[in-house]
């Protein structure tokens, strides 16, 4: 296999990969098939997600630009090559976040307290809204807030923290029993079905916009979905 014949089949890979029908260890099954040696005895794969080119230096993989022609034969025999170490079975992983990348899709310390701000003014409002209008006799009613409030608190600490990717592979409509209060009925609710690279599939209500084929990503410190087409 040469260099051309390996990035073909790199990119037909992650085209299977992105769309959802190869899951992430088959594709570095066949990523790790993707070997090629050159004229000099060594060791050349490509990186998963990005396709870098990293060649084996006899301690680990190394990013490198592949020789673009082959070496020109010198009139005499060159010298065989020393023999190259085995490198190991695994490609090379893909690049960690830069600081601008973790900082935009992480848990940073300053979103939460932006976060945690919001929720207490946001409480605090309500607070002051139903002691002056409705809990002035009954300051009883201010414990019902508070156990709102931390109940909504954990909620938020719990999206935040949440993270997963996946693809829409179905939208339907069902019809499901709603109750609140005393009374309860059935009405339409519009859900995705979300196939997730594990193999999982997630249920959740869908938005108007979303389409069969949508990607969603739910990053860690964001409460909001991405969707990419």
């Amino acid at each position: 296999m040469n260099f051309q014949e390996a990035q073909a089949r790199f990119q037909w890979l992650e085209g299977q990969r992105a769309a959802g029908r190869m899951n992430e260890q088959a594709y570095r099954n066949e990523l790790n098939q993707l070997r090629v040696v050159d004229a000099t005895g060594r060791h050349w794969m490509m990186q998963e997600r990005t396709g870098q080119w990293h060649v084996y230096d006899g301690r680990q993989w190394v990013p490198a630009a592949p020789p673009v022609q082959p070496p020109v034969q010198p009139p005499y025999p060159p010298p065989a090559p020393p023999p190259q170490p085995n490198p190991p079975a695994y490609a090379p992983v893909a690049p960690q976040p830069t600081p601008v990348q973790a900082e935009r899709g992480g848990c940073s310390p300053a979103k939460i307290l932006v976060y945690l701000a919001l929720w207490l003014v946001a409480w605090m409002v309500i607070a002051a809204v139903v002691y002056f209008f409705f809990a002035k006799n009954e300051p009883v009613v201010l414990l019902g807030v508070a156990a709102a409030a931390l109940f909504s608190l954990v909620l938020m600490l719990f999206s935040l923290a949440d993270q997963w990717q996946g693809q829409i592979a179905e939208i339907k409509t069902e019809r499901v029993r709603v109750r609140r209060g005393d009374h309860d009925w059935w009405e339409d609710q519009t859900f995705a079905y979300v196939r997730q690279p594990n193999g999982r599939t997630r249920k959740m209500r869908a938005m108007s916009d979303w389409q069969v084929g949508d990607r969603l990503e739910k990053r860690r410190g964001e409460t909001h979905i991405r969707v990419t087409r």
